[in-house]
């Protein structure tokens, strides 16, 4: 046993021979003691803090509406890795209308009115992501990669400019780990009831920024993502492509352009992965639900077809968000899953991938009852789930706005920034001997205090 611990052999083989040991001279042994049975169950990802960055503008000719938007994310990882996103160029076109408009005279100086609007627009962006081992590898590229974009940007605009980073060639960057192209359609609508006014001498009633205001939209999108990170290996680059659905709902009022807005987001999407061969390899369930409270306020107004000025917006929310994440890693496992895609689709997500929406981190998994399918017994004896609760602060800046010339022309131009940091974080540990599953807490995926 000595000869066998020198040299380094596993423990797990070293624990077999003194059992056979034992075995054999009859004496009796203390079992092993036997390793954390939950810890192949920790999360394989979890996100402990997020930085965005956004700007962009809209151009607006008539009912049509034409953007481009710049995004920038960082997010800290609960294994210790960063990765850096950039999206240089968001692209959307949509059309707005307007669905009803009703006026009511208030007296002599007062004006109430209610005016609802509607809109679908179509987005798309392709985005890259590059991932580092620490935080200060990541601080030693973010610089590079801004000016790396800044210089491609300008040279896509200004053929001049060419010339400059010839002979002044910005810093290299490396090739990104995972490239995901994203096509988005979105509809939603506004409605808005105010009140205008306006003195004994004018003819035309002025929006004072007094009144309340609903808005609702669902969205679709389908992302697909290249994933690069083993070159070397025969079974990559893999292939993930995620289906989601979102809506939102909110409501708020203005008192002389000051107002709050109370705001419910949702999220469900599914994540399939399939490696170079075309298999699934991984298969991933999300389930969001977003409440926030934005202050907003502005200056300026609205005339008789016509609009502008400056608008901003800060808020705060809480973010509640959990992943169920099944790896397929033997032929029977992908076979099962296969099976079970072909034959349920993407809405026949399993119900116990959608049943993480604890209370109070008491909610458990159980085992499957007799009769039921391999997919749902391989769920419940492999899945990894994260359930996570993100504090979330936002701002946005809008400037610029629309006038009545015929065609109804206009812009904005907008500067956007949130940080997430999480809270609360649990995980769902490993089968018991009763049948079930029951979650853990997972401190790594918490966020230092900001």
């Amino acid at each position: 046993m000595s000869a066998l611990l020198v040299a380094g052999v596993p423990t797990d083989v070293t624990s077999s021979v003194q059992a056979a040991i034992c075995r054999l001279f009859g004496t009796s042994c203390e079992p092993p003691p036997k390793g954390d049975p939950d810890a192949a169950y920790l999360p394989k990802r979890c996100e402990v803090y997020q930085k965005q960055e956004k700007a962009g503008y809209s151009t607006y000719i008539g009912i049509f509406k034409f953007g481009d938007e710049f995004a920038f994310m960082e997010q800290q990882m609960a294994d210790g890795t960063y990765r850096m996103t950039l999206i240089p160029h968001n692209a959307e076109i949509g059309v707005e209308g307007k669905l009803f408009q009703l006026k009511g005279e208030g007296g002599s100086n007062f004006q109430l009115g209610g005016e609802a609007k509607i809109g679908a627009y179509l987005k798309g962006s392709v985005g890259d992501t590059w991932v580092f081992k620490d935080k200060a590898e990541a601080d030693s590229f973010r610089d590079d990669i801004f000016e790396n974009q800044a210089a491609m940007d300008a040279m896509s605009r200004n053929p001049g400019a060419g010339l400059y980073y010839a002979i002044n060639p910005p810093p290299e960057i490396p090739d990104p780990q995972m490239t995901t192209a994203t096509t988005r359609l979105e509809a939603g609508g506004n409605a808005e009831l105010g009140l205008s006014a306006k003195d004994s001498k004018a003819e035309k009633y002025f929006d004072i920024g007094t009144g309340i205001n609903g808005r609702a939209k669902v969205g679709g999108q389908v992302a697909v993502r290249t994933d690069n990170r083993r070159p070397d290996d025969p079974s990559y680059p893999l292939t993930a492509t995620t289906y989601q659905l979102d809506g939102q709902l909110g409501a708020g009022s203005e008192v002389a352009g000051d107002g709050l807005e109370n705001a419910g987001e949702w999220t469900g999407a599914v994540r399939i992965t399939r490696n170079k061969q075309g298999e699934p390899v991984e298969i991933m369930y999300l389930t969001s639900v977003e409440e926030s409270l934005v202050g907003k306020n502005r200056v300026g107004g609205k005339g008789d077809g016509a609009k502008g000025g400056y608008k901003g917006k800060d808020g705060e929310s809480s973010l509640q968000e959990s992943r169920t994440v099944i790896e397929l890693k033997t032929p029977e496992e992908r076979r099962i899953a296969e099976e079970y895609i072909d034959e349920q689709g993407l809405l026949g997500m399993p119900a116990l991938a959608f049943n993480q929406v604890m209370d109070e981190g008491d909610a458990l998994l159980t085992e499957p009852p007799p009769g039921a399918g391999e997919f749902e017994k391989l769920m419940y004896e492999k899945a990894w789930v994260s359930s996570i609760v993100q504090d979330k602060t936002s701002s946005q800046d809008t400037f610029g706005g629309r006038i009545a010339l015929g065609a109804g022309l206009g812009m904005k131009v907008y500067t956007g920034s949130s940080e997430a940091r999480t809270v609360e974080s649990e995980y769902l540990g490993a089968p018991g001997d009763d049948g079930r599953r029951r979650f853990e807490e997972f401190p790594a995926c918490l966020a230092e205090p900001g």
